[in-house]
């Protein structure tokens, strides 16, 4: 079984409650500027009001979504130390844009608040795409660096190396013996990179590993996970306005909250039709062609096997075979007799490597079969395959699930011939009509949630035993501190997660559903109250 480190489901509960105010922050956006635009083509302050309600609750969800996101950063260097490596080559030059980024976030949030109501519709639907603008930008930052952990985008055939069915990342932008020699380093010692490059004089000694900080950008994983991890996130957004509005309605009978739901469920449904056909298509290929040891977790590929359907969507051929578990196994043998120190010699690494002053003696592990090192990572990565299989047909499950609610709430609002006498005769199926509107706005929210979640895990823990995929071990970046392993520890980094994260979703609720004094500048926005 794999081998569990304590510090990993912290990590990753950090994240996913960033995911969640990231996921508001990317899709209130186009809600609000959906009732903005309805507000501007029919007069009708019903949807101002829609739109000011929103964008308190975007105010409060953006500054969580800060808070939340300095944990998580946070939480990378302290406890992921090791990733400084490649914070400071590979992730250095995204990271920094991120930072002017999010600084434009900030200005033109504030710029859309204090004008909204006092400037034509227009003109506040102009500063609101500057603000998402510049919001989707940083997501396309920060999940360019992800990307490069699941597609090392910019070192070649360094993984095929190791492993001969990995492919090949890209033009080689790394001196490969100095990136080899610091993880050789890593291995021989037992120590985590972070020890290693701390070090006085190491970052001198080792000098510079990137030649272009850039790389990361070019990836065509990243761009197909720029696409999707956006869309899948406005599209959250989007089902928890939509629900909300939903609700109201569900609990009033007010016709007035119908109005606002009509719009954004046909808004969602364009959403959703661009990105599970198309787009999610597009990052299944990626994962088809980067990640083989991924795609073959998420099929149960334990053998090669045949399934037209699949050969089909995966390869655009139906006759080609689902590659398993023992065709890497295969290609793992391929590697014969050869040795670690045979790697480091075609390499043109001396038997010692010096670091920081200190002889670093590789004859220990120049010994060490290729084969074998091969074998045993695949053998960690199979391990996975119950969960990933499971955690990834649980994904398109729901995801299916939600299309076809967006598809019923689509043509029961919006008249199509033939299609919403279908869609009408299953809305009825669900009660009256408030009833029927709110279950099928609730199935908007579990059908892209659970997706986004399931497929997150999928994304993440997939790419085990690497932390970088096909280069990097957990053990090689986490925190070598004792302490941080600790149940007292772990137990305040629980209670500090789930503290900030579960009030901040408290306080974004109070906002929606009570008016408060500091919505007192939004409500004078057309200069008196509804």
């Amino acid at each position: 079984m794999p081998d569990p480190n304590p510090l990993l489901p912290v990590s990753a509960l950090g994240v996913y409650f960033h995911g969640v105010f990231i996921s508001l922050t990317f899709g209130l956006p186009v809600a609000i500027g959906v009732m903005l635009w309805k507000w501007w083509r029919t007069g009708d302050r019903d949807y101002y009001r829609a739109a000011r309600l929103m964008t308190a609750v975007l105010g409060v969800n953006f500054a969580l979504g800060a808070i939340t996101g300095t944990l998580v950063e946070f939480g990378l260097v302290q406890i992921w130390p090791g990733v400084n490596l490649a914070i400071a080559t590979f992730a250095f030059a995204p990271l920094a844009l991120e930072l002017i980024a999010f600084a434009n976030e900030i200005a033109f949030l504030i710029l859309f608040i204090v004008t909204l109501g006092r400037v034509r519709p227009p003109v506040s639907m102009a500063i609101l795409a500057l603000y998402a603008a510049f919001a989707y930008f940083s997501g396309v930052l920060i999940t360019a660096v992800n990307s490069w952990m699941q597609a090392p985008w910019g070192t070649g055939p360094v993984a095929k190396a190791l492993y001969p069915f990995m492919p090949e990342y890209g033009p080689t932008a790394v001196d490969v013996p100095k990136l080899v020699a610091v993880k050789l380093a890593a291995v021989v010692t037992g120590q985590p990179i972070s020890l290693i490059v701390e070090k006085p004089g190491v970052a001198k000694e080792v000098g510079i590993v990137l030649k272009d900080p850039m790389v990361a950008m070019y990836s065509p994983y990243a761009l197909a996970s720029v696409f999707h991890n956006i869309l899948a996130a406005i599209l959250i957004g989007m089902a928890v306005a939509t629900a909300g509005w939903a609700y109201r309605y569900f609990k009033t009978g007010d016709a007035k909250y119908l109005k606002i739901v009509k719009p954004l469920a046909g808004a969602f449904a364009v959403l959703f039709v661009i990105q599970a056909p198309i787009v999610a298509h597009f990052m299944g290929e990626m994962v088809v062609e980067y990640n083989p040891t991924k795609f073959a977790l998420m099929e149960g590929a334990e053998k090669t096997f045949t399934n037209p359907i699949l050969g089909l969507v995966a390869y655009g051929d139906p006759n080609k075979p689902i590659v398993g578990f023992d065709q890497f196994k295969q290609a793992c043998l391929s590697h014969g007799n050869k040795t670690v120190g045979d790697l480091a010699k075609a390499l043109g690494l001396p038997s010692t490597l010096q670091l920081a002053g200190k002889s670093i003696d590789l004859s220990g592990v120049a010994s060490v079969k290729l084969a074998d090192l091969c074998l045993a990572d695949v053998q960690r990565a199979e391990a996975y395959m119950p969960l990933i299989h499971a955690t990834y047909y649980t994904k398109v499950a729901f995801a299916i699930i939600g299309g076809l609610a967006a598809a019923v709430l689509f043509f029961y609002f919006y008249r199509v011939p033939g299609l919403s006498a279908i869609a009408t005769a299953i809305a009825k199926l669900l009660g009256d009509e408030r009833r029927r509107v709110f279950i099928l706005a609730l199935l908007l929210v579990l059908g892209t949630v659970i997706p986004a979640v399931a497929g997150w895990a999928v994304r993440e823990i997939g790419r085990k035993p690497w932390t970088v995929y096909g280069l990097l071990y957990p053990s090689e970046l986490v925190t070598p501190v004792p302490y941080a392993t600790s149940p007292g520890f772990l137990a305040v980094l629980y209670l500090i997660i789930l503290a900030v994260n579960l009030g901040g979703l408290y306080a974004m609720y109070l906002v929606a559903t009570r008016e408060y004094k500091f919505l007192e500048l939004l409500k004078r926005g057309v200069g008196q109250s509804p």
